[in-house]
C-alpha cells in the first residue's frame, strides 16, 4: 500500500506544480513577455512631427527602465475618445492613453481612469503649468499628467504689412481695416483666411463676450455675441471680399496653411504646431523674419484663444499601474518635454522648459505664452468638445450662404438639446 500512496502523492504534487506554472504563465501573458518584462500598451493620438519623436522617446524610456516595454499603438485622434470608452468599459483597452482635456471629465465620470495621488507626483506638480494642472484636475483629484498645452495666435506676413505701411492689428477694428487694405484680388492676394471650425471660431465669439455655456451649464450660443461674431466673419468675406474665393467646408486646414505659406493670404489664426510647415513655404523659406506672430486682436470683451491640453492618463483597468505611472512621469521629464517642443513647437506643460535657452531665444513661442496668460476666461462643460463639429457645420453653411445666422444659432441649440437631454 505504501508504493501506490507514494505514486499518488507524487502525482498530486506534479499536478499542483503544473497548475501553478500555468497560472504564472497566464499572468505573464497579460502583463509581460517571455523574458519576464512588463508590457504596457499605450494609445497615442499624436500626428506629424510630434509622432515622429516617439521612437526616440520610447528608446530612452526602455533604456532607463529595461524591465518595462511600452507597446505604442497609433489611434486616430477623432475616434480615440469613443474607442477608449468602449474598450475600457468592457475591461479591455490600453494601459495608458494620450487624452484631450475635454475627454478627461467623461473618462473620470465613467470610472475609466486611475487616480494619481499628489504625493506620487510631488516634483511634477511643483513644476506644472497652472492651466495644465487645472485641466487634469477633476473633483479636486489628479487624473493625468499633462505633456503639452497650446493656443492660437495671429500669424501675419510682415512683408505684406510693410508694402501697405500698416502695423499689426491690436483689435478687431484694426484687423478689419487691415484685411481690406491687404486685399488685392487682381493679384490673388487676400487679407485673411477664415477657417470654419468651432475651435477657430472662439477668438471671435469670446471677443464679443460670448460663452458656450452659462454658469449653470446651459448652452448659450444663441446670443448677441454669437450673432456679432458671425456677422463680423460675413463682413470680412462678403463686404470686404478679403477672403480667398472658395466653397467653404470643414476640411480646409491644409488649404489655409498653404494659402498663407505661399503668400496668397496675409493673416491667419493658428497654433505653434504650424510654424515649421509655414516657414517651409515659398513666402518665408528665404526669409523667416517675414513671419510675424502676435496675440489675437482684442474685441469689445478682450482677447481670447481656446487652450488645448494633451495628457497621459492611466486606465483603471490596467494591471500595471506602477509601471504605467513611470511612463507617464517620464513623458513629463524636462528633456523629453523640450524634445517635443523643439520638434513640433507645441508648448510644454513643464514650466522650467520655458526657461531653456532654445525657447527663450525663440521669436515665436513667447507670443503664445503671452496669449495663454492674457486670454479671457471661459466656462467649461464636460461635453464641450461635442459642440465643435456641429458648430463648424453651421459656420460653413452661413459662409456659403445656405443658412442665415439666426437659423444657424437656433439649429445648434435645438440639436444640442436633442443629443444632450
Amino acid at each position: 500500500m505504501v508504493k501506490p500512496l507514494k505514486i499518488l502523492l507524487v502525482s498530486i504534487l506534479s499536478i499542483t506544480l503544473i497548475s501553478l506554472t500555468a497560472c504564472c504563465n497566464s499572468e505573464n501573458s497579460s502583463s509581460g513577455n517571455s523574458e519576464g518584462k512588463i508590457v504596457l500598451e499605450f494609445w497615442n493620438t499624436m500626428e506629424g512631427r510630434e509622432a515622429a519623436v516617439m521612437p526616440e522617446v520610447l528608446k530612452a524610456f526602455h533604456s532607463k527602465y529595461p524591465d518595462i516595454t511600452v507597446k505604442e499603438t497609433s489611434v486616430d485622434f477623432y475616434g480615440a475618445r469613443e474607442k477608449f470608452i468602449k474598450e475600457a468599459s468592457e475591461g479591455k483597452g490600453p494601459d495608458l492613453i494620450r487624452t484631450d482635456r475635454f475627454w478627461l471629465p467623461t473618462f473620470v465620470d465613467k470610472g475609466l481612469l486611475a487616480e494619481i495621488k499628489e504625493n506620487e507626483i510631488t516634483e511634477e506638480l511643483a513644476d506644472m503649468v497652472p492651466v495644465a494642472r487645472e485641466f487634469v484636475t477633476v473633483d479636486k483629484k489628479i487624473w493625468a499628467i499633462p505633456i503639452s498645452v497650446d493656443s492660437l495666435a495671429m500669424f501675419y506676413n510682415k512683408a505684406h504689412f510693410r508694402e501697405k505701411s500698416i502695423p499689426a492689428p491690436k483689435d478687431l477694428d484694426e484687423f478689419s481695416k487691415a484685411c481690406e487694405k491687404l486685399t488685392d484680388s487682381t493679384n490673388d492676394r487676400y487679407g485673411f483666411f477664415i477657417y470654419p471650425n468651432g475651435w477657430y471660431f472662439e477668438p471671435f465669439f469670446f471677443a464679443f463676450g460670448g460663452q458656450y455655456f452659462d454658469a449653470d451649464g446651459k448652452l448659450f450660443i444663441k446670443s448677441d455675441a454669437g450673432r456679432k461674431a458671425l456677422e463680423f466673419l460675413l463682413h470680412i468675406k462678403a463686404d470686404l471680399k478679403a477672403v480667398p474665393p472658395m466653397q467653404f467646408s470643414t476640411k480646409l486646414y491644409g488649404t489655409m496653411i498653404k494659402s498663407f505659406s505661399s503668400g496668397q493670404t496675409s493673416m491667419i489664426f493658428t497654433g505653434p504646431w504650424a510654424i515649421r510647415d509655414i516657414i517651409a513655404g515659398s513666402a518665408f523659406r528665404d526669409n523667416n523674419a517675414n513671419l510675424g506672430v502676435e496675440q489675437i486682436p482684442a474685441g469689445p470683451r478682450g482677447t481670447f484663444s481656446p487652450i488645448g491640453c494633451q495628457s497621459i492618463a492611466i486606465s483603471s483597468k490596467s494591471k500595471q499601474r506602477e509601471a504605467a505611472l513611470k511612463f507617464a512621469k517620464f513623458m513629463f521629464d524636462f528633456e523629453i518635454q523640450k524634445k517635443f517642443t523643439m520638434a513640433n513647437y507645441g508648448l510644454p506643460a513643464r514650466r522650467k522648459v520655458f526657461a531653456a535657452p532654445e525657447l527663450k531665444k525663440d521669436p515665436y513661442l513667447q507670443t503664445f505664452i503671452r496669449q495663454l496668460q492674457m486670454s479671457c476666461k471661459a466656462y467649461t462643460h464636460p461635453h464641450q468638445s461635442d459642440i465643435y463639429e456641429p458648430l463648424g457645420d453651421k459656420i460653413v453653411k452661413v459662409l456659403n450662404g445656405d443658412l442665415t445666422i439666426e437659423y444657424a444659432l437656433s439649429d445648434i441649440e435645438t440639436e444640442w438639446k436633442a443629443s444632450h437631454p
